[in-house]
């Protein structure tokens, strides 16, 4: 059992916050484990807003985690099954570093989109031990998300693709803040006319803010620019 010290060292370096180190595991030819546990006991209810300890099921899960230097790192993790004692329904707590219904943190899920940018989603897969179905997951979540919010302060706007496959002509359309280096914007189809259905759902208001726009070179994109 690892020392207190050393869990207390853990928790620091995985940098997460609302959590606690309890346990380890070095599993070969896997990776590390961190067994984690919450440090609040309470959770917000999603239908009534109140407050509640009351824990109607414990589920136990792991997830991936951005790599321990050249270690895949997996959480364990318990998403409580809660039940408000105000209203009496039963809710899944919500933990702020894990996307609904997946087995991988936010930041995880940045690091391959951002990999897949550089490269194409079948090398980057490869690289990081998980398939290309569980990436164009990813990037579907990301695009969903995305297209309910408008980028705030967007002055410079970047226009790149990703390669589904590369060499296939399959690609997604990719929208960033040049200034951020944040993606504000992910397209399925690389059509002028995908694109810019998009675009017009930011509204006048963004926009109208853009001062200059980077595009890559496939004609489609420079129509729309």
């Amino acid at each position: 059992m690892p020392s207190n010290p050393q869990l207390k060292l853990m928790t620091e370096l995985l940098h997460l916050e609302g959590v606690v180190v309890t346990n380890y595991q070095i599993i070969t030819d896997i990776g590390i484990v961190l067994h984690l546990e919450n440090m609040s006991r309470e959770s917000q209810c999603i239908h009534c807003g109140s407050k509640t300890e009351k824990v109607h099921q414990n589920n136990e899960l792991t997830i991936r985690d951005l790599p321990f230097g050249e270690q895949a790192l997996y959480l364990r993790i318990n998403r409580r099954q809660m039940r408000c004692e105000k209203c009496g329904k039963k809710f899944t707590e919500e933990l702020n570093y894990l996307p609904k219904k997946r087995t991988y943190t936010d930041r995880f899920r940045k690091k391959i989109v951002d990999e897949v940018l550089n490269s194409d989603l079948k090398n980057t897969a490869e690289r990081n031990g998980v398939s290309e179905q569980e990436i164009e997951t990813m990037l579907k979540d990301l695009g969903e998300e995305l297209i309910t919010a408008k980028p705030q302060g967007l002055k410079k706007l970047g226009i790149d693709e990703i390669a589904m496959i590369k060499g296939k002509g399959n690609y997604y359309a990719v929208l960033v803040n040049i200034d951020t280096g944040k993606i504000v914007g992910l397209v399925e189809k690389r059509t002028e006319e995908a694109l810019t259905e998009y675009l017009k759902q930011w509204g006048e208001e963004v926009l109208s803010q853009i001062e200059e726009v980077s595009i890559d070179l496939w004609i489609g994109y420079k129509n729309v620019a």
